[in-house]
């Protein structure tokens, strides 16, 4: 699918200076999630997000808007109207709106008050998402590539899982780092110590110790995230394996399908993260994760989940079973319980093992403070 970026303005109504006040604390300039692609159809809809009832809609050319709910005429809700000849027409007059929130008709109105005006977000659709851009007029950097649900999609088998949290952006995201909670909480036993390279680390680019092959190495230095180098946060985390990934090791290893080593490639900007999963040196997954932060301490976790194909029909439809199986079992019901009571401003007694969470949260930090 073609990435489409509508750069327009957000103008600073009375409206906007309001809903303002109700935005999400602490959120970082990024792409996010707005909804499911097969979420929007022809028809208007409202969508909560960025701590505001916004309004959903496609132009004549089928790309996503998504602007203010409330007409700047008299206040109407806009998911009431209905799309026509590509712009939103109000219920209420009929005054209808382009894709860039502008008003360019108002029936028996001789001029259209300038303030007739919506103010919108860049939106684009990739990977089965319409994405919204928070935090600047034009958006910082481009949404970050995902080859394996994109141009080599027909080498994978796609997986999606939804989750509504009770926890913040930076939390769901910084868990991609957290490696030592792989073995506390999800039961994954090692053979020796976890090694974590951080991209940003000095020679990190050099180093050659990974337990893979020196072409499985090539592959993951070719991994990085197109974007500009502010925008990413790359990480590789290594496990020596006793068993098979998580509490899925016996099921695994009773089929022969038992590991040594596990490596996680973690490329991430500030509103998701893209984790490439490997076992012994063969990639067996990649899982896109980003969020909807509807409100405070309100989070909805989107998780789509790319698994390796093989070759082998039945060896590909067992591994979709077993990933499908571990992943919900391990966000959904072993996460979840812990995101949804947790204290974010709790916990100050750091140690060496939270290296890659604190790395990471100067860098969210950073986008936090570009918010406009």
């Amino acid at each position: 699918m073609t990435s489409t970026i509508e750069k327009v303005k957000q103008p600073k109504s009375t409206q906007q200076k309001t809903e303002e006040n109700q935005k999400v604390t602490n959120l970082a300039a990024s792409w996010y999630v707005a909804m499911l692609s097969k979420e929007l159809g022809k028809k208007p809809i409202t969508i909560e997000i960025f701590g505001k009832s916004l309004v959903a809609w496609r132009d004549e050319n089928d790309h996503p808007v998504i602007m203010e709910l409330y007409c700047s005429h008299l206040g109407a809700s806009l998911a009431m109207g209905t799309v026509v000849d590509g712009c939103i027409q109000c219920p209420f007059h009929h005054w209808r709106f382009d894709g860039s929130g502008q008003c360019v008709s108002a029936p028996a109105v001789d001029r259209i008050p300038p303030t007739a005006r919506q103010g919108t977000y860049p939106t684009t659709e990739r990977y089965g998402y319409i994405w919204v851009w928070y935090g600047s007029e034009i958006p910082l950097f481009p949404l970050p590539e995902c080859p394996s649900a994109e141009s080599g999609k027909h080498n994978y088998m796609p997986l999606r899982f939804v989750y509504n949290t009770k926890t913040t952006v930076r939390m769901l995201v910084e868990n991609a780092c957290d490696y030592y909670h792989v073995i506390t909480l999800h039961g994954q036993k090692v053979s020796g110590s976890i090694q974590l390279s951080l991209f940003d680390d000095e020679h990190t680019a050099q180093q050659k110790e990974a337990p893979i092959n020196q072409e499985a190495w090539d592959a993951l230095q070719q991994g990085k995230a197109p974007v500009p180098e502010e925008a990413w946060f790359g990480a590789l985390i290594q496990y020596p394996l006793a068993s098979y990934v998580g509490r899925l090791g016996p099921v695994a290893e009773a089929l022969g399908l038992g590991a040594k080593a596990f490596t996680a490639r973690v490329d991430s900007w500030s509103g998701g993260t893209r984790v490439t999963n490997y076992t012994d040196a063969e990639e067996r997954l990649t899982v896109l994760f980003s969020a909807t932060p509807i409100a405070d301490n309100n989070t909805t976790a989107h998780f789509l989940v790319m698994v390796r194909k093989t070759g082998n029909f039945w060896l590909d439809m067992l591994y979709l079973l077993l990933f499908s199986w571990q992943s919900k079992t391990a966000f959904g019901k072993e996460d979840i319980p812990i995101f949804n009571n947790l204290d974010t401003d709790a916990g100050k007694a750091y140690v060496k093992h939270d290296r890659g969470i604190l790395k990471f949260r100067e860098f969210y930090q950073r986008w936090v403070n570009k918010v406009e």
